[in-house]
């Protein structure tokens, strides 16, 4: 096993998050963004260190800064098929936060600042296989990740920011991505990386930002964002700020829907003494979201050659379906998304698909627990397959990830999941067995 723990990384090896279907743990890619979230009171947190970091987080809140830090750790190994056996440890830090400028006379106006730290060894590489097994996998370094000021206006119904910032953090995500161990749409879908200058966590460029809601229940969004070789390179260490010639822009453009739909019964049956009793919030609430891409930029193709100017698709959403009345944390929520880019002279997963479910206390006595079931297809660019089958690597068509896990809630922020994946055609041609992939992740959010 590869076995790698940065200084950094140290600082949180005790720590694991909290996840649940409808108040979901931030995946990687978002886990940045400022959360606006109500602290536990001290006394409800378990252990001895959740109680100094909550109460160390809560005095630097009174003075204008919001601070968080997330850590996830991940051990997996393939004792069936793949490339060859291995085994692997990953962890991935992010810690940062935003200083409100209100109480200076700015309102709405904050810096948001982050950064990232990994260590570890990426699974995949011995399975070969394209969905990343570990989401704690990224650039391979202690790096900056965001750098930006932020404008609210209109109650924040309006966020305008500007700076070192990533398309991952804001676009084509759902909360529910964030809780599988596998990559393959923990924070986003695998094959935006795959077929544009996308990025996210530890991988920071130049870019504008623009939310704007409407109504309650509705955004539209924008963004641009410098496509540029330095995105992401570990030696940069998230530093090298220069836009250089060559680089390109990435144009994004997002609309969602966040609907609530409510259950037709929200009292209890009245009791003998004739008082209404008032059952727990049975809400179910959704997410839905459609976008695009387009990107300015140059790309090789698998032919050999050059191409230009990237385009494509994505739709996908997440709705709670079933919530008990008499306990809202026994929930449980579907989702899926698709993802569409059409030249497959260079896009690598040109049609993906993705999906599953999240029953949250489904074990009696377990309520904060969460088990998950899904699945993610990625079918290959016929370029591609033409170029692998003429190396000799065999004909590419369609990879395969079947994913169960099971969300134990330890604390208030401790969380330990066990997970199994199976790996149907790694790297999409049948040269390589099929793969069982076992293995835990413990996280922490604060």
């Amino acid at each position: 096993m590869d076995f790698r723990i940065s200084r950094i990384s140290l600082l949180a090896l005790g720590c694991a998050a909290i996840g649940t279907a409808d108040a979901a743990k931030l995946p990687p890619h978002v886990t940045d963004q400022p959360v606006n979230r109500t602290r536990m009171p001290i006394r409800e947190i378990g252990t001895t260190v959740e109680r100094q970091i909550d109460a160390g987080f809560t005095a630097l809140e009174h003075h204008s800064f919001d601070p968080f830090a997330n850590y996830w750790g991940t051990w997996l190994t393939n004792p069936v098929g793949g490339r060859e056996r291995g085994s692997s440890w990953a962890q991935l830090l992010v810690f940062g936060g935003e200083y409100h400028f209100d109480h200076l006379g700015w309102q709405g106006g904050s810096v948001f600042a982050s950064a990232t730290d990994f260590a570890g060894f990426n699974l995949s590489e011995k399975v070969g296989n394209v969905f990343t097994l570990s989401q704690a996998v990224v650039s391979d370094t202690f790096a900056l990740y965001s750098l930006y000021l932020r404008q609210q206006f209109s109650d924040g119904r309006i966020d305008l920011r500007i700076g070192r910032m990533s398309a991952g953090e804001f676009f084509a995500t759902l909360p529910i991505m964030g809780l599988p161990v596998g990559g393959a749409v923990n924070g986003n879908p695998t094959s935006l990386f795959t077929n544009a200058p996308f990025h996210a966590t530890g991988s920071a460029s130049w870019g504008a930002f623009v939310k704007g809601m409407p109504t309650a229940a509705t955004y539209l969004q924008a963004g641009i964002f410098q496509a540029s070789p330095q995105t992401g390179v570990p030696a940069n260490h998230g530093v090298n700020f220069a836009i250089e010639r060559g680089d390109g822009e990435l144009l994004m453009l997002e609309a969602g829907w966040l609907p609530t739909f409510a259950a037709p019964d929200t009292t209890s049956p009245t009791p003998p003494d004739k008082k209404t009793v008032a059952a727990a919030d049975p809400s179910l609430p959704g997410h839905y979201s459609f976008g695009g891409y387009y990107a300015n930029y140059t790309f090789p193709t698998f032919t050999g050659g050059v191409a230009h100017n990237a385009f494509g698709f994505y739709t996908q959403g997440q709705q709670m379906v079933w919530r008990s009345t008499a306990n809202p944390d026994h929930n449980l929520t579907v989702w899926s998304g698709l993802t569409f880019s059409p030249q497959e002279e260079f896009a690598l997963l040109p049609l993906m698909a993705y999906g599953g479910i999240a029953w949250q206390g489904l074990i009696p006595g377990r309520d904060r627990d969460t088990a998950l079931l899904n699945a993610y297809l990625g079918g290959f660019s016929r370029d591609y397959a033409r170029q692998q089958a003429a190396a000799g690597a065999g004909f590419s068509t369609l990879e395969t990830v079947f994913e169960a896990s099971y969300i134990v809630q330890l604390t208030q922020n401790l969380q330990f999941q066990p997970d199994v994946q199976w790996v149907i055609q790694p790297g999409g041609t049948r040269s390589i067995p099929n793969a069982l992939v076992v293995g835990f992740q413990v996280s922490a959010l604060f």
